[in-house]
């Protein structure tokens, strides 16, 4: 096959990709995602790090 033909598959990758693109953008809006997005700020990960990390220390005898 050479680059002027199309595949048998490439209509379906044609209604696939706007599909997924526009489940994205939903999912990025969606309320759920907005509250779990903290993790893009490293300084709160950092913060919530050493809280968990302190927790989790074992007890000394």
């Amino acid at each position: 096959m050479n680059n002027h033909q199309k595949s048998t598959f490439h209509p379906l990758g044609d209604f696939l990709n706007p599909a997924l693109a526009l489940l994205g953008q939903g999912l990025i809006k969606s309320p759920i995602w907005q509250k779990l997005n903290f993790a893009n700020h490293p300084y709160l990960c950092k913060g919530l790090y050493k809280v968990l990390r302190t927790r989790n220390l074992p007890k000394l005898k």
